[in-house]
């Protein structure tokens, strides 16, 4: 059944602060995730390739999101394949959206960690930030997209649906690995980002000192590319693929939680908190 993107007033539930850090959260996220703990009791993925892991994680995904907005779903947009969507409405009344997203599944026999445990946490994090602004212009959808490695189908069916349901979607950012910094440079790379959008991040960067490079490249492989195609404006976040300061587990048994710099996640997280801060004011 398809989802109807219309907008829901709902008080949000803020996640409880505490000492558990961000960094916490993320971290803790990111092992259960990739099998180094349990995602659910007697439970430790070896990958989230198989239908049955990848529902295991689509479930955990959910309740997590759980704790700060009451308007989450699991979208089975095929037999094989479901997507995680949650919902944070806007602090005043508009259609517009934005969406922030990065896939959840990995490849056979592999933990996954940098691909894409890494977006993933990434993805967590800055939504849960997102949750605690007193001002958002914007609608925000969250989405963990399935079966990116099998040819991004689950972003190409939401994409699809969005068009045909004429949903005002501003621009899409999705986030594919980012948990290698062999070079200690802290450097990402946006992936064919429109003007805009590479204005956006590159504001946001001098305004708050971070002098990491920023490089621009024109990879098409990741989720970011389905939304472009159905013409929406989008932009892809990764580590330096193209500039050759990526992991080398790639696809690999060995991307495993011990191999991400979570040093290098937690940089560029509160980077795109800030980015996504300044785009909501």
């Amino acid at each position: 059944m398809k989802t109807k993107f219309y907008l829901t007033f709902f008080a949000c539930v803020l996640f409880a602060h505490s000492s558990f850090s961000f960094q916490d959260s993320q971290k803790d996220l990111l092992s259960k995730l990739t099998g180094h703990s349990e995602i659910v009791s007697g439970t430790k993925l070896t990958d989230r390739y198989t239908q049955n892991n990848r529902s295991i994680a689509a479930d955990y995904l959910k309740k997590q999101l759980l704790h700060f907005t009451k308007d989450v779903n699991i979208e089975n947009y095929r037999s094989s394949g479901n997507n995680v969507i949650a919902k944070i409405p806007a602090t005043k009344k508009t259609n517009q959206w934005v969406l922030l997203g990065a896939h959840y599944d990995s490849v056979r026999d592999c933990p996954g960690a940098n691909d894409n445990g890494t977006g993933v946490a990434l993805v967590y994090e800055v939504a849960r930030y997102i949750s605690s602004l007193k001002q958002r212009k914007f609608n925000v959808m969250i989405v963990f997209f399935d079966e990116e490695e099998k040819g991004l189908i689950g972003s190409k069916a939401l994409a699809k649906e969005l068009k045909e349901e004429s949903v005002d979607l501003i621009a899409a950012h999705t986030i594919d690995q980012m948990g290698w910094d062999d070079d200690g440079d802290l450097g990402i790379e946006l992936e064919m980002p429109t003007d805009e959008l590479k204005e956006l991040y590159m504001d946001v960067a001098k305004k708050h000192g971070y002098k990491m490079p920023i490089h621009l490249s024109k990879v098409t492989s990741t989720d970011h590319s389905s939304f472009r195609r159905q013409g929406f404006a989008a932009i892809g976040l990764t580590e330096e693929y193209v500039n050759q300061d990526t992991t080398p587990h790639y696809h690999k048994s060995t991307d495993t939680f011990e191999t991400v710099n979570l040093k290098y996640l937690y940089n560029t997280t509160e980077f795109v908190k800030k980015v996504f801060e300044q785009l909501l004011k």
